[in-house]
């Protein structure tokens, strides 16, 4: 390394621009990057040098590419070096081991000639404390990254959705005014005159804390006033709707559209701590779309025909590509997708139970794969089965069971879910079976755990209850979760799959193509993180199926850094999103709807799917260390 030089006064602004290219400080005041130039000095490394290792004790510079390429390498604990890193222009390295104060984990060495701002430990620090976009950044780098990714989406949709509103906003940003209220014991009368004099469409009812008891609403009007003939004397506590479904004045817009969808609900409550703070309406949410989640989700509760099913579905694909282009969060953005897509799947099975007679057999309907994880894009196909119990001949109840599974996964068919290829639906008459015989299968599985068995785990462990009876999915669930836990050797099985699935990247970190120049990005971007949140879930005990959930809920009880577990998250949000933006491009068909040519992405985005790939490289390295078996 040559000795390293401070900027001359003249260079500074020259050198502001270059940063400026790259994330975050294109988002940080001049000041700030003047400061920081000021205080980096700029050095030299030849090919090949080393720039820093483990063996040299706390991490005492900051590094920042100005020019060239960096290699880091991490030593595995059998002593045999693991696939490397590799850091380009605008990159910083070791932000962690300079956080936490302690020595880097990777020997970094130049690859060519590299030049470098080398920022002293204790100005790095006081740069993160005074600037909020460049400690935001160090700590949460790829949740910023992914935040810059969804703005640059937005942009180049921005003629598309100039009109509308980001699904992101805080509701208490659409509240516009204050909203009309009275007691329980208040008149129908005197809270219709309230209503009217304010020309609003719902009254809150509170109590003397102003906290919401319950609602009223013009379209309550018919049903509990006027068909019942109700007096306009009678108190407001006979006639409200009770409780009040609520949400916080700060939640996203986002979580208030999902609310009134599920729930078919108009108005909506917002409350600071427990008080009434606000209501929001469908017309505050929705004037930012011409079709909304409330107008989709009535569309499949009125639906009395298949055919009409149908076009709701093409309404919820049409929904959903509408919200990509928004850039709306990538879990949010899934769990819309499922919500709706759950209750399509309802209303159709109960449209296809009335013509089977299956009153007297006890059934649930069991949704898997990315629907059980509430995690279905917009090219997905069926994945379900059947759950059952019955005071008969068990027999003749499947072959009842198993005519209705047939009409329904056709009539899913013709709403646009392909079926399933692997024939994993309700219709087989291996995925229809009475609660013992799925008790015992999923047992056979875990004693097993040969490669078939690993590979039903994959699709089967997340099962969920969609329609039926939930009691039989919760048994089965108790009992198998039990049974899994038990097994370390299933669960270290299990792990060794999870790591024969390696992220696509080269030794040198870069992304790398298969043999056709593509990245699928299920089976190598989000599969990972799925598969290993599945294992982390089972031996921690979580019983939810979610890949974030699972993630979250098991960190505490594993002892995973809450830290690395909001990169895994993050990471894992991005590559969904990304899988969303390639589908809502190419369209749902399922021989490209994952694949992904990675030079077609910006450069932002190319930077943020590397290290995305890289924080499933560190999940399965965790993996490894909880199950070194």
């Amino acid at each position: 390394m040559t000795d390293p030089a401070v900027p001359a006064p003249s260079l500074i602004a020259a050198l502001r621009q270059e940063l400026r290219a790259h994330a975050p400080f294109a988002q940080m005041p001049e000041r700030d990057i003047d400061a920081l130039v000021a205080a980096a000095p700029l050095a030299y490394f030849a090919p090949g040098e080393r720039i820093a290792g483990p063996e040299d004790g706390p991490a005492t510079t900051c590094f920042i590419i100005r020019q060239g390429r960096i290699h880091g390498l991490r030593p595995r604990a059998d002593g045999v070096d693991d696939r490397g890193t590799e850091l380009a222009a605008g990159e910083l390295f070791p932000v962690g081991a300079l956080l936490a104060e302690r020595p880097v984990t990777s020997t970094y060495r130049a690859v060519g000639d590299v030049f470098c701002f080398c920022l002293p430990a204790a100005d790095f620090r006081a740069l993160a404390e005074r600037s909020r976009v460049f400690g935001d950044f160090c700590t949460r780098r790829i949740a910023h990254l992914l935040e810059l990714s969804r703005a640059d989406l937005q942009a180049s949709y921005v003629a598309e959705t100039a009109s509308r509103q980001a699904m992101d906003t805080a509701l208490r940003h659409l509240t516009r005014r204050t909203p009309v209220t009275c007691e329980l014991e208040t008149p129908l009368r005197a809270a219709l005159t309230d209503m009217q004099a304010a020309r609003v469409g719902s009254v809150v009812v509170i109590d003397p804390h102003r906290r919401p008891i319950g609602i009223f609403t013009r379209g309550d009007l018919v049903a509990k006033v006027v068909l019942p003939e109700i007096s306009l004397d009678t108190p407001m506590f006979q006639v409200m709707t009770h409780p009040a479904r609520s949400l916080p004045i700060d939640a996203p817009a986002g979580d208030a559209a999902l609310l009134m969808a599920q729930h078919g609900i108009q108005h909506l409550p917002l409350v600071d701590g427990e008080q009434l703070a606000g209501v929001v309406s469908e017309r505050d949410l929705f004037g930012l779309q011409r079709l909304s989640l409330r107008e989709v989700s009535r569309g499949i509760r009125e639906a009395d025909d298949l055919p009409t099913l149908a076009l709701a579905a093409r309404d919820i694909r049409g929904l959903t590509r509408g919200l990509v282009t928004q850039g709306v969060e990538a879990g949010r953005l899934t769990r819309f997708i499922s919500s709706l897509n759950d209750q399509l799947t309802r209303r159709l099975l109960t449209l296809v139970a009335h013509d089977h007679a299956l009153d007297d057999i006890s059934w649930c309907w069991l949704a898997l794969g990315s629907e059980g994880r509430h995690e279905q894009t917009i090219s997905t196909d069926q994945d379900n089965g059947l759950i059952f119990e019955t005071g008969g001949d068990p027999v003749l109840a499947r072959t009842r069971l198993l005519r209705f599974a047939e009409a329904a996964n056709l009539a899913l068919r013709d709403c646009g879910f392909p079926l399933c290829r692997g024939g994993i639906m309700a219709s087989n008459p291996e995925w229809c079976q009475p609660l013992d015989a799925w008790q015992h299968r999923f047992a056979s599985w875990i004693e097993r755990g040969d490669p078939e068995a690993l590979l039903r785990a994959n699709i089967f462990f997340d099962f969920r209850p969609l329609a039926g009876e939930p009691r039989l999915a919760y048994t089965l669930r108790h009992t198998v979760g039990a049974r899994a836990r038990r097994h370390t050797r299933f669960l270290t099985l299990l792990v060794a799959n999870v790591l024969h699935t390696r992220p696509p990247l080269n030794w040198l970190g870069q992304l790398s193509g298969d043999h056709e120049g593509g990245i699928d990005l299920k089976r190598h971007g989000s599969m990972p993180f799925v598969d290993a949140a599945r294992v982390l879930a089972l031996a921690a005990g979580v019983d939810a199926t979610g890949t974030r959930e699972r993630l979250e809920r098991a960190c505490p009880i594993l002892n995973l850094t809450p830290t690395s577990v909001q990169a895994w998250v993050d990471a894992f949000q991005f590559i969904q999103l990304l899988r969303l933006r390639v589908q809502h491009d190419r369209g749902p068909a399922p021989a490209q709807a994952n694949r992904l040519d990675p030079e077609q992405l910006s450069a932002i985005d190319q930077r943020i799917l590397r290290e995305a790939l890289r924080q499933a490289r560190t999940l399965q390295q965790q993996l490894r260390m909880l199950f070194p078996g």
